[in-house]
């Protein structure tokens, strides 16, 4: 008896389309899933990162948006403050700053309507009377009146002044 054995090779060797199909259906989407997962968790890390960052710039920037609106409101409020008519002080005081004696030290300042008196120590008796002769040669400066009381090696002044009303703007 003759048996054909070619039929049985030929079914070991033949191809499962459908085993195949039906493999690749399942792992195709389980990488798919993989993939848009993998890139989910990566983009949300990228984000927390990023939060991070911000919150951190916002621990500098808000404690300095405070300072400038506390700026702002002391800005806010000079500029409501009333000033004296028709007379700027900017210049006078500018002047002051250029007269007073380098070694002295000056304890009290003030100015009132229109009168300045100015209360300090030096240890210069000579730039003191620099001083002096600066203000009556100022043109903000009038009826200057000095006074002193010498201690030690300490000259304790008073300074008296009248501000010149009227200058140019």
């Amino acid at each position: 008896m003759r048996v054909n054995l070619i039929r049985e090779e030929k079914k070991k060797f033949q191809f499962h389309y459908f085993q195949v199909a039906m493999v690749l259906g399942i792992l195709i989407p389980i990488f798919v899933v993989g993939i848009l997962q993998y890139s989910l968790i990566t983009e949300r890390n990228t984000l927390e990162q990023e939060i991070a960052s911000i919150e951190d710039q916002l621990e500098i920037y808000l404690p300095l948006e405070a300072e400038y609106r506390e700026y702002e409101s002391v800005v806010d409020e000079l500029r409501a403050t009333p000033t004296v008519p028709d007379y700027n002080w900017d210049r006078p005081i500018e002047a002051l700053g250029y007269l007073v004696p380098i070694r002295g030290v000056i304890n009290s300042f003030s100015l009132s309507q229109g009168n300045l008196s100015v209360r300090g120590v030096t240890s210069v008796g000579e730039e003191l009377r620099e001083f002096i002769n600066a203000l009556e040669d100022s043109p903000y400066f009038y009826n200057v009146v000095l006074d002193t009381m010498e201690k030690q090696e300490e000259v304790f002044f008073v300074v008296n002044a009248q501000i010149a009303r009227g200058e140019e703007e």
